[in-house]
């Protein structure tokens, strides 16, 4: 110790004394400090320091499938404006009056708990919006829906993450999604989805019921964010794209619809599903449901091929209450009552029966996808995971934590916290099965344990004594977790083994982020968005493109063009004066005097239906007669006699073919009047497939007999010749999301200009979904004949027609067509609704309207799977019209078969 004490060290000395002074300063005061937090500080400091970038960031991100416009108005206030009367409280899978609605809301009201019901009346649902409107309400709009939500979350939150959202997306939707949220034209809608959000805060009273916690009930009448377009759309994204995350959000919205189309749609998520890479990670965001039905079929079909899930105490609950778990009789449950220990022991049931279970090669757990669920409720957050593919989970949890305590308050500093609190007793069990307890520590607020194979992760929340909004917190709680979550398959490891895993996540990062910044930086040169998709647009096109509904096919550009130059007043006078006009012009005839299951829909069928021997079963009657006669007279040869004697291969041509089939079908619907005095006063509808429209024009008395015969004999005259012009023909397809028809088409007709032949290649027919017509050229269809696997469609066969109709091959026909309608008039105020082959919705009955819609149908495609799907939503309770198919075949039948196995019930054919 010499050497310490000499002179020499006194430097030493100093320098030591300096060194630790301050750290024992630093030290004591930083613990004083700490002392002097509040618990509620205490805990979001803690979740500070255990938050954690994850070292491979989620770069592009795919959201579908739901987007709507919220409208946030305070419930109590709302119901009161009413004036419902009602004594009881109880839930309603469906909301079908004022009474349902008051006592739905109280039921869960008075039980502090969220839920969202469908309202199956849409005129009821529209009173509830004009009340809720009014100035007295307050009503606030918000962008809605739970993939909004989350890209929205991810767009403001993680500017490195770049969120694709897929839904139905409206005008005023469009204007308050984030600019950064890459949008697809082929979902765009005319009119925005709209919620109702019925929040209230704690302590509220309604009638005898208290709220016992803050939360929101929310109702809706939904028609696009479950449609089988959009679900197309979100999956042909996810195949373009090439995401490293997709987020799957508003399954829950089928269960609104029959069982039939819900199942078709489950199975068709479901078929994707198994079609997305093991590499890339699925999250699915559960939402509220009331159809056990429904519940037990996601639960069962889609859930266990997805990698992770998000969901609440309601949720689980639910599940478990339908499928036999632990704990059944808990739900509906009150958010301030949860048990830990119940939630666990429902979420390890949850994991361990429908989650991935790689020991086992021969148990069906082995092809099951589901290792990660985020589980929120408002006292308490689970992460709980198996297997490695996930990592970073604890940041996960504490982030999405903490964003639900700034984001219910509006939060920006975490040392302001006045406005939380905690709601978890000092000490309570975590899991039954194991003994673990928790013992609260405000610096240690996260705890952790094992039971066999599952992992759990456990944080208390803090709760927004006075939350300034409820809706959205559990979109923006999964979204923050998931995006600090961390996800490599072990697949990948296996490949290049575990010690080198280190080394591939630093290349891979610095791969990812070079590619990624090229990728922009490009864009940024051209001056264009990142073209990850063919359709794709950013907020700079947001007035790009309004889209029809009912297809996913945009407007043609001219149309969209001829639309924005008219639109020189303001945006909101423009709409109204256009809904006054579409209104006057094309309102639905109403027959809601007419028993629905007693209303009837006539089908009248199109070229192709023609057959030897037509005519022979209603030849008997002297009204038919009349009307062959007269028809041939027109056509200038004996009409009848080709129908019954042919031969087949002249009735099979287009100019004797259309005409044929046409007379044959109003003739049938004479004598068909003539045995049923009712069915003319209880037709309500009708629809004709192409040449079928113009039978629907005689029924409707759009067009007289003699008259449409003249412009039938036209039509079928130019359409042959134009078919004369260039070899062609039509072939049926069936595609799924995973097909590129429409690359497949864009090809076809590139290889038809290499070999120096008119390109024509087009979707002529829309017939059911997943099944089109496309008319092309003899040479692109053996392209697509020979191309089939590589675009991955399937060529169901060849139609016996020798021209591609419905396509731009028939714009001469038109022109002839529109020159013979100038002399032929038109009646305006038909007896029944008629349907546009040309927009698949209702014609708009103005002249100028009508003639345009006869004149384009020549050469564009025939929308008949939107026709139907708007036929089969007249149904009431499920109760049917009755569909009667009237002429040759019944082609349209097996296509309604396809469409709704309830309302093929209710299908008929009249023989001719």
């Amino acid at each position: 110790m010499l050497w310490w004490n000499a002179p020499y060290n006194r430097l030493l000395h100093l320098s030591l004394i300096f060194g630790v002074v301050p750290w024992l300063y630093s030290f004591f005061n930083e613990k004083h400090r700490i002392q002097s937090y509040s618990v509620e500080q205490t805990v979001m400091l803690a979740w500070d320091k255990v938050i954690a970038q994850p070292s491979i960031l989620f770069r592009r991100a795919v959201i579908g499938i739901n987007c709507n416009v919220d409208m946030v108005v305070t419930g109590t206030s709302l119901l009161e404006s009413l004036n419902a009367t009602p004594t009881l409280r109880k839930d309603h899978e469906v909301i079908s009056n004022v009474n349902d609605l008051y006592e739905a809301f109280a039921y869960f009201f008075s039980r502090g708990a969220a839920a969202e019901r469908y309202m199956s009346d849409s005129k009821l649902f529209d009173a509830l919006v004009q009340f809720a409107s009014e100035p007295r309400q307050r009503p606030h709009y918000y962008i809605g829906g739970n993939a909004a939500l989350m890209a929205e979350k991810i767009a403001t939150a993680f500017p490195r993450t770049t969120a694709y959202l897929v839904g139905p997306i409206g005008p005023r939707s469009q204007a308050l999604l984030h600019p950064s949220i890459v949008r697809t034209n082929s979902t765009r809608i005319v009119k925005d989805e709209l919620h109702i959000i019925m929040e209230y805060k704690q302590g509220e009273i309604l009638g005898e019921y208290v709220a016992s916690a803050s939360s929101r009930f929310i109702t809706s009448h939904d028609q696009y964010s479950g449609s089988s377009v959009v679900i197309e759309m979100f999956f042909k994204a996810i195949s373009q794209s090439n995401p490293d995350l997709v987020i799957l959000t508003g399954v829950h919205l089928l269960q609104n619809q029959n069982k039939e189309m819900r199942m078709e749609k489950l199975r068709l998520i479901k078929r994707n599903l198994l079609q997305v890479s093991r590499n890339v990670p699925i999250h699915l965001e559960l939402g509220n449901m009331g159809n056990p039905d429904h519940v037990a079929e996601v639960l069962n079909r889609i859930i266990p091929y997805v990698d992770s899930l998000g969901l609440n105490e309601q949720e689980l609950a639910f599940l478990s209450n339908v499928a036999g778990g632990p704990y059944t009789d808990l739900y509906p449950v009150s958010p301030g009552a949860v048990h830990v220990h119940k939630m666990v022991e429902m979420l390890y049931w949850l994991l361990t029966k429908f989650g991935h279970d790689g020991s086992s090669p021969e148990s069906k757990n082995y092809k099951y996808r589901l290792s990660r669920i985020h589980f929120h409720s408002l006292t308490f957050h689970l992460m709980v995971y198996k297997g490695t593919d996930w990592s970073n989970l604890a940041a996960g949890l504490a982030a999405g934590a903490r964003v639900a305590a700034r984001q219910s308050c509006k939060i920006t500093n975490d040392m302001n916290t006045d406005d939380l609190e905690l709601r978890v007793s000092m000490s309570h069990l975590l899991d039954k099965e194991v003994g673990k307890e928790y013992v609260f520590e405000p610096q240690k607020p996260i705890a952790s344990w094992m039971r066999n194979e599952v992992v759990f992760i456990y944080t208390p929340a803090l709760i927004c004594k006075v939350p300034s909004k409820t809706v959205g917190i559990d979109d923006a709680i999964s979204t923050t977790g998931l995006i600090f979550s961390q996800y490599i398959h072990k697949c990948f490891e296996h490949i290049i083994g575990k010690s080198r895993m280190a080394f591939v996540r630093r290349h891979i990062l610095a791969f990812l982020k070079q590619t990624q910044f090229t990728r922009r930086d490009l864009s940024a040169k051209i001056g264009g968005p990142v073209e990850w998709l063919d359709d794709a647009v950013t907020h700079a096109d947001v007035r790009a493109a309004f889209v029809d509904p009912c297809t996913s096919l945009p407007y043609p550009e001219k149309e969209l063009h001829r639309f924005l130059a008219k639109n020189t007043i303001s945006e909101k006078e423009n709409i109204k004066d256009g809904a006054r006009r579409k209104t006057k012009a094309s309102a639905k005839l109403d027959f809601s005097h007419i028993p629905i299951e007693k209303q009837v829909v006539v089908l009248f069928p199109g070229q192709g239906a023609q057959h030897i021997g037509m005519g022979e079963k209603i030849k008997d009657c002297p009204k038919v007669i009349d009307i062959y006669n007269e028809a041939s007279e027109i056509l200038q040869y004996d009409l009848l006699k080709l129908c019954l004697e042919g031969p087949k291969s002249k009735l099979d041509q287009t100019i004797y073919c259309q005409p044929a089939v046409f007379v044959t079908s109003v003739a049938a619907w004479e004598k068909a009047k003539l045995e049923n005095e009712t069915l003319s006063s209880h037709t309500t509808d009708v629809a004709g497939f192409s040449i079928g429209e113009f039978a629907a024009f005689v029924l409707s008395g759009i067009l007289s007999f003699q008259d449409a015969v003249q412009l039938v004999k036209v039509r079928a005259d130019a359409m042959h010749q134009s078919s004369m012009k260039l070899p062609s023909g039509m072939i049926t397809v069936r595609v799924n999301a995973a097909s590129r028809l429409e690359e497949a088409l864009d090809d076809a007709k590139e290889h038809c200009w290499e070999k120096g032949e008119l390109p024509i290649c087009e979707i002529a027919n829309y017939l059911f979904c997943g099944v089109k017509v496309v008319g092309a050229s003899e040479t692109s269809m053996q392209f697509l004949e020979n191309n089939q696997e590589k675009y991955r469609f399937q060529i169901v066969k060849k139609l016996a027609v020798n021209g591609a109709f419905h396509t731009s091959l028939m714009k001469d026909a038109a022109l002839t067509l529109k020159n013979a309608l100038k002399d032929i008039k038109i009646n305006q105020q038909p007896q029944v609704n008629v349907y546009s082959n040309y927009t698949g919705k209702l014609h708009v009955y103005n002249e100028r309207h009508i003639r345009e819609a006869m004149t384009k149908q020549v050469y564009s495609p025939v929308k008949w799977e939107q026709i139907q799907q708007l036929l089969h939503a007249k149904h009431q309770n499920y109760a049917f019209p009755t569909f009667m198919e009237i002429g040759p075949g019944k082609q349209l039948g097996a296509m309604l078969l396809k469409i709704s196995k309830k309302a093929y019930k209710n299908y008929v054919s009249y023989s001719v």
